[in-house]
């Protein structure tokens, strides 16, 4: 099968073409490692070992390959396969690079890297969306808490979420409303969430940007104050991250306030707080969280897109740990060059 067909494949049916990919990296690496177990091979491959479980299972079924207390080993059948295998999985074996190499030197736990660049082509954006949908169900469970932020990433991850089994968790909105678009606005995103959990929701009657003495007024108000609490020990926190003079110019900050972000050195823009390459604080606020407990009593995802995002991404990294980072080739890549500099 050449290049060509394994792109229009890939085009046709992405979410089919993964997991190929998945099925043809587990063969030809049982090939060159053999006999090897699962939890072994899900290391070597910085794979979760479900995922590892369930290609091995169907190359079983398959006749592909064999399970025994030594190990995985391929039959004649699998053997033959080998190299049409080994093209297939080429792209996905330089991805597992990428999200081996970044996940050793951020100290994140999963990092998921969808092929293409996000800057260059739209539809990546969706990738990166079902990436993360497709691990936010493994982070979470029943009776949990679940905050997400707004912006046009986690709108792809909330449209990728599949209707499955129910869950009884409760998804809260990470900051208020910011005027603009209420397709992507945090309330309308943890409520379609939320649905498509099978969980519950709340809103949070608070816009963004409210400070002074309406700041608390408002807070004390029991409609938000039940959500703000909710999120406030949230047990997982998924956001999306901007670059900060883009955010700050969109959501209409004065030209002195822009002035002093660049000169602070403000980089990244994450749940209302700006950061500078450092991962330090810089400016911003967020009537509903402080900056110093982001991602520390919850388990944070990251799920950004395209090259121009890499400051942004390794910014909010350094400030706090992350269980989770999606995202898609050209940040990643970009990343690592940014890392080795």
């Amino acid at each position: 099968m050449d290049t060509s067909m394994l792109g229009t494949l890939s085009q046709i049916a992405p979410d089919l073409m993964e997991e190929v990919e998945l099925r043809a990296l587990v063969l030809e690496r049982v090939a060159a490692l053999a006999p090897i177990g699962r939890r072994a091979l899900a290391a070597r491959l910085h794979l979760a070992e479900r995922e590892v479980r369930s290609a091995a299972e169907a190359l079983k079924e398959a006749g592909c390959l064999t399970q025994s207390a030594s190990g995985m080993e391929l039959t004649a059948h699998g053997e033959s396969l080998v190299e049409a295998a080994r093209v297939i999985s080429r792209g996905r074996r330089s991805l597992s690079a990428l999200e081996l190499t970044l996940s050793r030197k951020l100290n994140v736990e999963r990092v998921c890297v969808v092929q293409g660049d996000a800057d260059r082509d739209s539809s990546v954006l969706g990738e990166v969306g079902r990436a993360a949908a497709r691990q936010i169900r493994f982070l979470l469970q029943d009776a949990q808490v679940l905050a997400v932020s707004g912006g046009r990433t986690i709108a792809a991850v909330a449209q990728a979420i599949s209707v499955a089994a129910p869950m009884d968790v409760t998804v809260v909105p990470a900051s208020g409303g910011m005027g603009g678009g209420v397709s992507t606005q945090a309330n309308t995103l943890a409520e379609q969430i939320g649905r498509q959990l099978g969980g519950r929701h709340r809103l949070l009657h608070l816009p963004d940007g409210v400070s002074g003495e309406a700041a608390p007024e408002l807070c004390a108000l029991p409609q938000v104050r039940e959500a703000l609490e909710l999120l406030r020990h949230a047990d997982v926190l998924l956001y999306g991250v901007g670059r900060a003079m883009e955010l700050a110019q969109r959501r209409g900050m004065s030209l002195a306030d822009r002035d002093a972000l660049r000169e602070h050195g403000a980089v990244a823009e994450a749940l209302g707080f700006y950061f500078d390459a450092q991962g330090r604080v810089v400016g911003g606020a967020s009537p509903a969280l402080r900056p110093e407990s982001l991602g520390r009593g919850s388990r944070a995802a990251l799920v950004a897109a395209g090259t121009c995002k890499a400051e942004a991404i390794l910014a909010v990294c350094a400030h706090h740990p992350h269980r989770l980072l999606a995202l898609d080739e050209g940040a990643a890549q970009r990343m690592v060059d940014l890392l080795r500099a």
